[in-house]
């Protein structure tokens, strides 16, 4: 009930509704992405969906909210599944508690054809039916855990499956009765039973007790989503004995695993599989056995099976889903009133001229180059620091020039060392999408004002630019305003951008604004079904430099080169630092290397120059002089410091490792590509630029001639007024 609550919050955005998560208990690692129901105060105007849990104090708070409100009904466990006083509670907190919410809510759902009956007899009027939905591109062999995989593999042979928490309404003792049967024909037969169960329940103890007298009975437990896929995918057969299935989630993820499907038809499981699979109305055990061996062992039978099985996954899609939730709630249906210049809202998660950051630097220097053509408004946060998402700036509205900029609190500030272990448990694993979206909500920044002002507003704006694809404002953001949605992703290479919950901010926009054709060829690899992708980039607009004004300032003398951006280990700063040490320590004549940023690190070493954060002027006086700029972070969508380097005639060194920046000095001819882990290649690239420095600078200015912010502003006007024609 809590992965269809998160799930639905994903297909509400696509119908242009904003909301949060709430749960009477939440543990506190999730309170970023479920809120406590205590702190739920709705206003008259807001809507609140109920997803209905037997016996929960939620029912008789939620009702008497005074705001509309709604039911989404899944399952009641059936009372003969009861006893004693667990009995008495059943039927009161049933039952006679959905019938006793049927006055007091304005639309009842139920997520299957089967539930929505059960509402109408407990009094519910205007019954609406949304089924829950399946990706099944999450259950793919690319998902599979590998050392489950490996493990089962040496199995005995037929393999069953069935997933469910191990409780007596899913009738465990009925698939140890079946396996049973199944050993009498294939001694070998294994069934894995995965879900959790209590090891010191009685009826856990008897029910184990018995397998193991049997033998070839795997209790798995909780598993991850890759352990899942992976009994999914080394089964020969899935099969379910419950009798009490509101929708079936596991039969429709087995079914998208490619394993044939074998339930029992009680209940909503003939509705769910849709026609599919084997159904089956009668627990003759032996002649299951017999029909396990037999969907084992024909392989004809096995692929008509998982083909009708396919077709049944297409139709439990998310759209299926979206269209059915979109009938049942009031659409916002808000549409903007044409005026002579197009009114533009820009999404970002910081804002401001102090920030140092690319994509933050980039947006800023858009909004001010567009706000002379459009009526342009900045919705961001009151954050600075991109690491904690402290608020620092007042809340509400501020000008930058001849901007408006809004500003929403970030509600919770990012604990960096809980996010990082989080993210070293997730990156480089397949994921169902509550993780994903667990990790977005952790990285934030989390600014419900932002988002719910980005739903509100839908209506007063032409266009919205989102910038950043990494950051909670743009992934949950683009869902609301799809249809009026440009994003400018700024992607790389990164572990994040595995995660199936980015496909909104890549698939759903109507342009993607992409900063290099690396950037762009990324996106197609990644995201197949990307949105249409232009490559814009940035424009350039240097300042007239006097490289002595610099040294002199900062008391530098001889050659040096040059870092300038975030001090940060994610962005290659300490590999730097010790290339250039063991540098200095081959050559006595080795250039400076001069640190310009501010960050959480502060290298130190011989001929090692810190000077902190430094203005625009600076820069440009910094960039002219020296000996070459250096960008070691691997991980670019455009280099905007290399373009800026080859503007006033300085060759740069680039990390061998980033695409985007090995495409840029290529193209260019105005620099060299090294290893950021091999002193040697450091060394051949110092040197080679040190003498055809000339040449490379020669080539960088006619290089970076090219980008101009004419042309850039022209591509976003084009595609402002693109969404404009078609709006």
């Amino acid at each position: 009930m809590g992965q269809a609550a998160i799930a639905w919050q994903r297909v509400l955005r696509h119908l242009g509704h904003e909301g949060q998560v709430y749960a009477d208990e939440v543990a506190p690692a999730w309170r970023s992405l479920v809120r406590p129901a205590t702190e739920l105060k709705p206003r008259a105007d807001d809507f609140v969906l109920y997803h209905h849990g037997i016996a929960s104090p939620l029912a008789g708070r939620v009702m008497l909210l005074p705001c509309r409100k709604g039911v989404v009904f899944h399952n009641i466990t059936p009372a003969r599944f009861y006893v004693g006083k667990r009995l008495e509670e059943a039927l009161v907190s049933g039952r006679a508690q959905l019938a006793a919410m049927a006055d007091f809510v304005d639309v009842s759902i139920g997520v299957s054809q089967f539930n929505a009956r059960e509402l109408e007899v407990a009094g519910h009027r205007e019954v609406k039916v949304v089924p829950l939905f399946v990706e099944p591109e999450r259950f793919t062999a690319r998902s599979m855990d590998p050392k489950l995989s490996a493990r089962l593999a040496k199995a005995g042979r037929p393999r069953v499956v069935s997933v469910s928490r191990v409780v007596p309404h899913k009738r465990m003792e009925d698939l140890i009765s079946l396996h049973a049967e199944l050993r009498q024909i294939a001694p070998g037969a294994e069934l894995w039973v995965v879900g959790g169960f209590a090891a010191g329940n009685e009826d856990f103890k008897a029910l184990k007790q018995k397998a193991d007298r049997l033998g070839g009975v795997t209790f798995l437990g909780r598993v991850s989503h890759a352990e899942l896929v992976a009994a999914y995918r080394s089964a020969d057969v899935f099969v379910s004995m419950s009798e009490h299935e509101g929708f079936g989630v596991p039969l429709a993820e087995a079914m998208a695993a490619d394993v044939p499907v074998l339930a029992f038809g009680a209940a909503a499981v003939p509705e769910t599989m849709g026609g599919r699979g084997i159904v089956f109305d009668e627990k003759h055990f032996a002649a299951l056995a017999e029909l396990v061996q037999l969907v084992s062992t024909d392989a004809e039978l096995r692929a008509s099976l998982i083909a009708g099985q396919r077709e049944r996954v297409a139709e439990l899609s998310f759209s299926s889903t979206r269209d059915a939730l979109a009938r049942c709630l009031p659409s916002p249906a808000k549409r903007v009133k044409k005026t002579a210049r197009p009114r533009v809202a820009m999404v970002v998660q910081r804002f401001g001229e102090e920030l140092t950051g690319g994509a933050e630097s980039l947006a800023r220097q858009v909004a001010l180059r567009l706000a002379p053509h459009v009526k342009l408004e900045v919705l961001t946060t009151c954050a600075v620091d991109h690491l904690t998402w402290k608020n620092e700036l007042p809340e509400g509205e501020a000008r930058d020039g001849p901007l408006t900029v809004y500003r929403f609190p970030v509600r919770r500030p990012r604990r960096l060392r809980e996010f990082n272990r989080l993210s070293d448990s997730l990156f480089g694993k397949p994921l169902d999408f509550v993780s994903e979206t667990h990790w977005l909500a952790e990285q934030g920044p989390l600014a419900p004002g932002l988002l719910e002002a980005i739903g509100a507003r839908a209506g007063e704006f032409d266009a919205f630019l989102f910038f950043t694809y990494l950051y909670l404002p743009t992934a949950w953001g683009v869902p609301l305003v799809a249809s009026k949605a440009v994003v400018v992703p700024t992607a790389h290479d990164e572990a994040p951008l595995s995660f199936q919950a980015f496909d909104d901010v890549f698939t759903a926009p109507r342009s993607l604004l992409c900063s290099t054709p690396e950037e762009a060829a990324l996106i197609e690899r990644r995201f197949p079904k990307a949105a249409r992708r232009r490559i814009v980039g940035s424009g350039l607009e240097p300042l007239p430099a006097q490289p002595r004004r610099f040294r002199e300032h900062f008391g530098i003398t001889g050659p040096y080169l040059l870092y300038l951006g975030r001090m940060e280990a994610g962005k290659g700063v300490l590999d730097l630092v010790s290339r250039h040490q063991a540098l200095v320590s081959a050559f006595h004549d080795a250039p400076s290397l001069v640190l310009a940023g501010a960050g959480n690190v502060q290298p130190r070493g011989t001929r090692v120059i810190c000077v902190g954060r430094i203005d625009e002027q600076h820069k440009w006086d910094a960039l002219s002089g020296a000996l070459a700029v250096v960008v070691p972070s691997r991980y670019e969508s455009l280099s905007l410091l290399t373009l800026e380097a080859f503007a006033v005639g300085t060759p740069v060194l680039g990390n061998a490792a980033s695409d985007v920046v090995v495409g840029q000095l290529q193209r260019s001819g105005a620099g060299v590509p090294f290893a950021l882990d091999d002193d040697a290649s450091f060394g051949e690239a110092v040197k080679r630029v040190g003498v055809e420095r000339a040449a490379m600078g020669k080539a960088g200015k006619k290089y970076a001639a090219q980008f101009t912010w004419d042309a850039v502003i022209g591509a976003y006007l084009d595609e402002i007024e693109r969404i404009r024609r078609k709006s």
